[in-house]
């Protein structure tokens, strides 16, 4: 009898084991959907796309030459002095170039209004509209804010320390920041809103308190980062103490940073001599030093190499 029982319970468990489990078994139906569903996705995504073709070839337009914009403007700030100021003249020609055109296109939508808190020439505002209004005015803004590094950028030595720049690189970005993330809530307010008059306006309260709650903590974040942007601009850094002449010797009398021969040196807590200008470059990117990799700044803060945040504000 006990045999008889150890062979049911074999039998029992082989038949459970060879069954698929309910989760498994819906997944693979799923699956099976999507392969019979597949030609007609891509049917009526192709349909969608043919729709909205201006649409997103303006989007790609525009990503593409914020893209360009960016890395080369990043380039120009990490060759310092050899910078060339016609490529940064040519960066701030090709944003401004493309951004009137745009807005001359698309000068019946008035989208420029958008920039400036009122609402775009819109017979109604639905969330295609409210996507591509933000969308624009966000890549606008960005664009605004290069061409403002930009005049940095081609600010000589004599006015502007390329050592000091890179604090006003990063309060042009945290107040860019919070530029582009108030600019989309008038669009949003009426969006939630509505234009019918037959809508729920019990529900558009609601709706308004919570995303109301949400962008002010938002806000809340961005205005702090400009604070400390702001005490970082008035701060005077220091990272390290001048190095004396048997020091340098002693390095080498070549920065490893330029490979030249010290200018203004400065020697840190780990007894390694690089050139000042050198550093404060080198620690707008890093916190560490360039040999030993000990660390140096406690924080590192971000955009001061001249880089522009791509990302998207949407709402």
């Amino acid at each position: 009898m006990a045999g008889d029982r150890h062979g049911h319970a074999e039998e029992s468990a082989e038949e459970q084991a060879g069954t698929p489990a309910p989760a498994l078994s819906e997944l693979k139906a799923v699956v099976g959907w999507l392969q019979k569903g597949l030609p007609f996705i891509l049917i009526l995504l192709a349909k969608v796309c043919f729709q909205h073709k201006l649409g997103i070839a303006v989007c790609i337009g525009m990503a593409s030459t914020f893209a360009y914009a960016n890395s080369t403007l990043r380039e120009q700030v990490a060759l310092k002095e050899k910078r060339s100021v016609l490529v940064v003249f040519w960066i701030l020609a090709f944003l401004t170039g493309n951004t009137l055109y745009l807005l001359y296109t698309f000068s019946s939508q008035q989208l420029y209004n958008s920039l400036i808190f009122l609402k775009p020439n819109l017979d109604r505002l639905d969330f295609f509209d409210l996507m591509w209004i933000v969308g624009i005015a966000d890549f606008v803004l960005k664009y605004l804010t290069i061409a403002l590094k930009c005049l940095v950028v081609a600010l000589p030595k004599i006015i502007l320390a390329v050592k000091s720049k890179g604090k006003f690189y990063l309060i042009i970005e945290e107040l860019s920041q919070l530029f582009r993330s108030l600019v989309p809530i008038q669009l949003w307010y009426k969006y939630i809103m509505g234009d019918d008059p037959s809508s729920s306006y019990f529900l558009g309260g609601i709706l308004i308190i919570m995303y109301s709650l949400c962008k002010s903590f938002d806000i809340c974040g961005r205005v702090g980062s400009v604070r400390k942007a702001l005490k970082v601009l008035c701060t005077p850094q220091s990272y390290g103490v001048r190095a004396t002449s048997q020091q340098c010797s002693e390095a080498g009398d070549i920065c490893a940073i330029c490979q030249a021969e010290f200018r203004e040196p400065l020697i840190l807590l780990c007894q390694h001599v690089f050139c000042e200008e050198c550093l404060c470059l080198w620690f707008d990117r890093e916190k560490t030093c360039p040999l030993c990799r000990s660390v140096t700044v406690e924080t590192l803060r971000c955009w001061k190499d001249g880089t522009t945040s791509a990302h998207f504000q949407v709402y």
